[in-house]
């Protein structure tokens, strides 16, 4: 696996945290001990699954695209 495609994982570590640094210091409530426990779980756990998804989609080479679905019916002619 080439160096470049591991770099944009960790970008997403760098971003994540810092957007979750801001999510943070607006939602946490002071004196209340088990929200903050939840928040900090949560804002964690929202980077690491981001890491870590796209950390297996280029492990695996996965190309992300367009989904097309068909969306007139079949002819009954056509078999």
């Amino acid at each position: 696996m080439k160096r470049t495609t591991i770099v944009r994982a960790e970008a997403v570590l760098w971003v994540g945290g810092a957007l979750a640094i801001p999510l943070w210091s607006e939602f946490h409530e002071p004196g209340r001990q088990l929200w903050n426990v939840m928040l900090a779980a949560f804002l964690i756990a929202v980077v690491m699954a981001a890491y870590f998804g796209l950390r297996h989609l280029q492990r695996t080479g996965t190309q992300i695209g367009e989904a097309r679905f068909v969306t007139k019916r079949p002819d009954k002619d056509d078999g």
